[in-house]
């Protein structure tokens, strides 16, 4: 009961909040096409709202500096993509990975894989 009463003088921030949060989502649900308003409620259903201090990672999470994540990227890059062969490149791994973590391709193309070398 002490935990609880420890944020009681918070309790009307985060109503707030979580109402806010959910008008906003109406908002934008109402400006989209059928076809990308099927994918928010997607994402929506799989999704929850979480509020976390940006210096304390979640579990599946880890903060890590972007100089380091750039080097990372590039090595993975020159390793695996530089001379890749794969015919069915839709399928590769790490090409997922970094199209999830946003990585900027090094070509644009929709016939091959955007990182090949």
């Amino acid at each position: 009961m002490a935990k609880q009463e420890k944020f009681k003088f918070a309790a009307g921030d985060l109503r707030r909040a979580r109402s806010f949060a959910q008008r906003a989502y109406e908002a934008i649900k109402e400006q989209l096409d059928p076809h990308d308003l099927n994918k928010v409620n997607k994402i929506a259903v799989e999704s929850k709202l979480l509020i976390r201090t940006r210096t304390q990672p979640g579990e599946s999470q880890a903060i890590i500096d972007v100089p380091l994540m750039h080097d990372l990227t590039m090595y993975a890059i020159g390793s695996n993509c530089r001379g890749c062969t794969k015919h069915d490149w839709k399928k590769c791994h790490l090409r997922s990975v970094l199209m999830d973590t946003y990585c900027p391709p090094t070509q644009e193309t929709k016939t091959d894989s955007q990182y090949r070398q």
